[in-house]
């Protein structure tokens, strides 16, 4: 009996030890494995340094079979690639870096460099490149990050409705404070498509709200929307308080000359020569060349207006030639 129960324990001791040893070959081999992979990360970095592709590509596709952190591996690839200018397999790398990280302050940084190669690669490539990026990616931001991506290159082809769709898409994952941006691309890729109609829809309530961070933007696309479809006084308003509330904007020169046509078109010359005297003031010698005859032209249409000609004496001109060319008709 005595004998039984030695032989038994000597067994569960034997197993024991099989055990701890078991653990400790595993732990061994996993910091080897370890160990392997820093190994081999920073032989592949030395070779992308000296331009050893094909090296550097060889112990990548080595260490991918064994990595459980592939994204730098991907990464990568995609550099190597981008090296090369083969755009299409870089795009495909980067967009896997970008999957497969689980580090969130990079993936923007790898966005940029996916964007910046998925733009080289002919568009229907690229459409479904991205569209299968934004169909993997589980998490919110690099969702969004790919969503914008697919949205620009849509752009970048012309084809904004499909654009406003994906950022119809990105509105619905958005919040508000971003949701104004969205809507500004909405609007201006309406007004691309010659919908001016449904632009303005978006515009309008945006005005209303009289936001001081948009306004300018806003304004100056509500203009451009109206003045299309000639409804004149909704323009001049908008023209108007980007004229006097704005004027570092850096359409200036477009919006006095809006407020010129305008003004014009109403028949309000005296405002029309007015403003094309401001623009005077700003523009260059070939621009000017052709504003001398435009004033010239108004001049002559309110000379031919006899009810407003007295008004000229509350003007000044700023034309640098002699007053009886200023004023081409007899004023007192």
């Amino acid at each position: 009996m005595e004998l039984k129960e030695t032989k038994m324990r000597t067994k569960i001791l034997v197993l024991v030890i099989m055990v701890f040893c078991i653990k400790i070959y595993a732990q061994n081999k996993d910091i080897s494995n370890i160990n392997d992979m820093k190994y081999n990360i920073k032989l592949i970095k030395f070779y992308i340094e000296k331009n050893e592709y094909d090296n550097a590509l060889e112990y990548i596709d080595k260490t991918l079979e064994e990595s459980i952190d592939k994204d730098s591996l991907f990464f990568f690839k995609g550099v190597i690639y981008h090296e090369y200018e083969d755009w299409q397999q870089a795009s495909e790398f980067y967009a896997q870096a970008i999957l497969h990280t689980s580090k969130e302050q990079i993936i923007d940084e790898r966005l940029a460099i996916f964007e910046n190669a998925i733009f080289q690669v002919s568009p229907l490539t690229a459409f479904d490149i991205v569209s299968t990026a934004v169909s993997e990616a589980i998490d919110p931001q690099m969702h969004i990050g790919f969503l914008y991506i697919l949205a620009k290159l849509y752009e970048n082809n012309q084809l904004y409705g499909e654009a406003n769709d994906v950022y119809g898409t990105i509105l619905l994952e958005t919040e508000e404070p971003e949701s104004w941006n969205l809507k500004i691309k909405i609007a201006t890729n309406k007004i691309f498509q010659k919908e001016y109609e449904e632009a303005l829809d978006v515009l309008e309530p945006l005005i209303a709200i009289d936001d001081s961070l948009y306004n300018e933007k806003l304004l100056f696309l509500n203009y451009i929307a109206n003045i299309s479809i000639e409804r004149y006084e909704d323009a001049k308003t908008s023209l108007l308080r980007l004229y006097l509330d704005f004027p570092e904007n850096p359409n200036r020169n477009d919006i006095i000359a809006g407020l010129a046509d305008v003004f014009e078109h109403q028949e309000q010359y005296l405002m029309s020569w007015f403003m094309l005297n401001e623009l005077f003031k700003i523009s260059d010698q070939v621009q000017k060349y052709k504003l001398r005859k435009d004033i010239d032209r108004i001049k002559q249409k309110i000379c031919e207006t006899n009810t407003i000609e007295d008004q000229f004496k509350y003007f000044k001109p700023v034309l640098e030639i002699d007053e009886q060319s200023i004023l081409p008709c007899n004023i007192d």
